[in-house]
């Protein structure tokens, strides 16, 4: 028990846990991943290094991007349950907004779900031409034009709130609404360097009136974050009897946008082989994982599997279970496939091959598995080429039929990545091969 307070307690720090290597019968990794009751954590999730970091997720009210090219973006944080209206799209209004009323500001606006960038945020829905300011040509600024209010549905509090400038950073001012006088507290102004931190965003707090340090990982220290988020939820409208949307707030997970992901259903779940989707399949839209693997309420479905591809490396992963907000949890399994993406088949199923060990052990010595199912008249080959196109091994195979197995010596090649190329009966096929 106290082990289990303990890590618990780092995980709420934001201290990076590898988590238990749990590996079932078919080498799948078992993550048991929590976001906590009520969904009150944020948590990234690493694949190849197979760490998670947990941070709470009601610390920070809005997100601000920060790149070092002319890029800018904002979120506004959705675990806080903040609706966001715009109120004016003239920044000389500032002074004469004296209430709080959000009724005549129309639908309140939200981050984008269904995007490939993960910094357009609700900010940026505004009716300027970058949502909540306009761009100026003479000093490469871009200036702020849009008042916004914020509510926070679950405490009856109210801001406004206006980014007056971006450049390098982000310059904008608020506002808090006083009940008690029925008006705005006074205005404060802040600015935000982008700063040289390694993440995607910098995140401002109007509880601290300040910067949140360490809320995030390295751009490349995550995959997976597991997040409240709004979307857009199908429905059947009970009037019309007709299909609908309606906007829901989600818990699930939006992804890195340094990988891309394949859904695949119905496929089976548990097992040992696997088939590599199409590279047309693999999207890089931020919720191609999301809620797909789970109804609003109840368990994830059984019948669906996502391919990740990170850089040149791909995994397999499927969801196993899922409480809901009483804990948080989301459990789920995943491997990494590359150098085991199943048997090839190669002219026509005349043969199957596979190569063993990959990736290798210290002597570099590899054995290709053969089923030769029919004997051609041509000889085949094999070829090792390095990442360069390279080649830097070949041999002859053999022409057998049956099952038969031939050895290559490799222990010439330095560590790293490489491409087995064979070629049988008028057709190749390529794997990857990974020497340590």
């Amino acid at each position: 028990m106290k082990t289990k307070l303990f890590f618990t307690a780092m995980l709420a720090l934001g201290v990076q846990q590898t988590t238990p290597a749990q590996v079932d019968a078919n080498g799948y990794t078992t993550v048991n991943m929590s976001m906590g009751a009520s969904y009150q954590n944020r948590v990234f999730f690493d694949l190849s290094a197979n760490t998670m970091v947990s941070q709470p997720a009601n610390t920070w009210d809005i997100a601000f991007y920060r790149n070092a090219s002319m890029n800018f973006g904002t979120r506004i944080n959705d675990a806080q349950n903040i609706e966001v209206y715009q109120a004016s799209s003239n920044p000389n209004d500032w002074n004469s907004i004296t209430t709080n009323s959000v009724a005549s500001y129309g639908s309140p606006l939200y981050n984008l779900d269904n995007t490939t960038t993960i910094q357009k945020g609700a900010f940026e829905q505004g009716t300027a031409t970058y949502g909540w300011g306009e761009y100026n040509p003479g000093n490469h600024h871009v200036e702020g034009k849009v008042i916004f209010i914020l509510k926070y549905a679950s405490t009856n509090t109210y801001y406004k709130f206006m980014i007056d400038d971006y450049f390098g950073g982000y310059t904008f001012k608020y506002a808090k609404w006083n009940a008690a006088n029925s008006s705005w507290d006074a205005t404060t102004s802040k600015t935000i360097a982008n700063g040289s931190d390694d993440a995607y965003f910098n995140y401002f707090s109007f509880a601290t009136g300040d910067k949140v340090p360490g809320l995030e990982p390295s751009k490349s220290g995550w995959d997976l974050m597991f997040t409240r988020y709004w979307t857009d939820y199908p429905y059947t409208d009970p009037n019309t009897g007709q299909p609908a949307t309606m906007k829901y707030r989600m818990a699930g997970v939006i992804q890195n946008t340094n990988i891309t992901v394949a859904k695949v259903q119905p496929e089976t779940q548990t097992t040992s082989t696997s088939t590599l989707p199409a590279s047309t399949a693999f999207s890089n839209n931020i919720t191609a994982v999301g809620h797909s693997w789970k109804p609003a309420m109840g368990a994830p479905y059984s019948d669906i599997v996502y391919y990740v591809k990170q850089g040149s490396e791909y995994y397999r992963m499927y969801f196993t279970s899922n409480d809901g907000s009483s804990t948080g949890n989301m459990y789920f399994k995943y491997k990494n496939i590359t150098s085991t993406l199943g048997t090839t088949d190669i002219a026509a199923k005349k043969a199957t091959f596979g190569i063993y060990p990959n990736p290798t052990t210290a002597d570099k010595q590899v054995t290709v598995l053969f089923d030769i199912k029919e004997k051609v008249n041509t000889r085949g080959q094999v070829e090792v080429y390095d990442l360069s196109g390279k080649k830097v091994y070949s041999a002859e195979l053999t022409n057998q039929t049956g099952f038969y197995k031939q050895d290559l010596n490799l222990s010439h090649l330095s560590s790293g990545n490489y491409l087995v190329k064979i070629s049988f009966g008028g057709s190749t096929e390529t794997k990857k091969l990974i020497i340590k």
